[in-house]
């Protein structure tokens, strides 16, 4: 009880969020005696509470679930519609129902929780991270982590400070046959790597979401809570549930969604951190919806040396909403490309493709045998290795730590963009320059490090 005394209350966390950053930044000296995983014994099961209760929201309960090791107490959303499916949801697989709240912050002020989900639009992610760390709590938070690098810095800076286990919703690192591929990698088996590859296809030409006006937001829902930080809008379904991504207010578009997952298991692979030069090139060529993410991207990354690439690599990343078939046909992928010839992931596959020793005479043989092998889900399994790593204390396989890296190149890629600027990228001040001696910084580039964040939402300080 004297513990949790002095955890962060809902009262303490947020009348404003001025006097939120205050109670965080005061917690710095509690978080050495804030109790361990509750579920320390392998028989004793994990309290468990959902904050977002949409469509990954009830994907990642159901893995919580299907582990058998979870207690499900309590569900949240601002959306009275979905909060009521996860009740539904919970009580049927496990016989009992969750509490089923509104408002986050009562989340948090439950003693009995050990793990909560953030499974909320990527807007949201960082608020509920923050306090749930704070209050001692560990976190499964759904990707991108954040809506931008600066959130993403302060969530790494929380989850150290409060000595929380914190896994992002990058799963593909748990499936075998990714782990499988990395390790041909790092073994040297494709020879030297100079290029990467991740694209996203798709075709919704010729409308795209096509156009609505704006309504009153439905019954049942608290916009002005759902909007948080971003900016006050008119209720328009096409900003809200599912295709909110498409919108910078909200998220940061394909290259964030999807692309953070093929991006993640290229520098995880290559044990690189962020690139160092971003240039990026697109917009909206086709479709005449009020989306404001683009729908053609071409980002080329610089990367410098690493372990597995001594002198550096570049990664393209290429993305169409108007060509291609979409990734539920195949329309997604990772390649990375070496002297000995080429690897392709995908989630139910990898597979080698060697470069002939001689192009001019087949005969000789390749430099690598090629092979193709399937893959299997992974969902579960990171599911797994993040409670695995709760019991433990150890760092989980996609620790919030590891997916910042990630997270920075995708951002990085839309900076470029929205900038219209090539930028250079530095690690140490996190900052955008002008230049690749990192002298002069780009004011312009910089400003969508940040985002503005609409009074009374304000991003806690750590």
């Amino acid at each position: 009880d004297q513990i949790m005394s002095e955890q962060v209350t809902r009262r303490q966390f947020l009348g404003t969020s001025g006097k939120a950053a205050a109670t965080l930044a005061a917690g710095a000296a509690v978080h050495t005696m804030l109790r361990p995983a509750r579920a320390a014994d392998a028989n004793e099961k994990f309290n468990v509470a959902l904050i977002g209760c949409g469509g990954m929201g009830g994907a990642n309960l159901n893995s919580f679930m299907n582990t058998e090791l979870v207690n499900v107490v309590a569900v949240c959303d601002v959306d009275q519609n979905h909060l009521g499916n996860r009740v539904q949801q919970a009580e049927a697989k496990l016989g009992k129902k969750p509490e089923a709240v509104k408002d986050y912050r009562k989340v948090i002020d439950r003693k009995d929780v050990d793990v909560v989900i953030v499974a909320t639009p990527d807007h949201w992610h960082a608020a509920p991270m923050i306090a749930a760390v704070a209050a001692g709590k560990d976190v499964y938070c759904e990707k991108p982590a954040c809506h931008n690098i600066a959130e993403g810095r302060a969530m790494v800076d929380a989850a150290a400070k409060y000595r929380r286990i914190v896994q992002v919703g990058t799963h593909q690192r748990s499936a075998a046959h990714m782990q499988e591929a990395r390790d041909f990698i790092r073994a040297g088996k494709l020879g030297t790597i100079t290029m990467t590859e991740t694209y996203t296809w798709g075709n919704e030409a010729p409308d795209g979401m096509g156009n609505a006006p704006d309504e009153p937001s439905p019954e049942g829902l608290d916009y002005d809570m759902w909007l948080g930080a971003a900016p006050k809008r008119p209720f328009n379904r096409r900003r809200f549930h599912h295709s909110f991504r498409w919108y910078f207010d909200y998220a940061s578009g394909m290259v964030g969604d999807w692309n953070v997952h093929l991006q993640d298991i290229i520098m995880w692979t290559l044990e690189t951190p962020s690139p160092k030069e971003v240039s990026t090139s697109g917009g909206k060529f086709v479709l005449p919806d009020d989306r404001d993410t683009p729908d053609t991207m071409l980002a080329t990354y610089e990367f410098g040396p690493g372990p597995h690439t001594p002198s550096g690599y570049v990664q393209l990343y290429t993305m169409r909403k108007a060509s291609g078939p979409p990734w539920s046909h195949g329309g997604y992928g990772m390649v990375f490309h070496g002297t000995n010839g080429k690897l392709l992931m995908r989630r139910d596959s990898w597979e080698v493709v060697g470069d002939f020793k001689d192009w001019g005479d087949p005969n000789k043989g390749r430099r690598v045998e090629g092979f193709n092998k399937p893959g299997v889900d992974q969902h579960l399994d990171h599911v797994k290795n993040f409670l695995a790593c709760v019991r433990s204390r150890q760092k989980p396989i996609a620790s919030i730590e590891d997916h910042f890296q990630t997270v920075t190149a995708c951002h990085l890629a839309n900076v470029s963009l929205r900038s219209g600027s090539k930028i250079y990228w530095c690690t140490k001040t996190e900052k955008c320059y002008k230049d690749p001696e990192l002298k002069t910084p780009d004011a312009v580039a910089n400003q969508y490090v940040t985002r503005e964040y609409r009074k009374g939402y304000e991003l806690p300080k750590v």
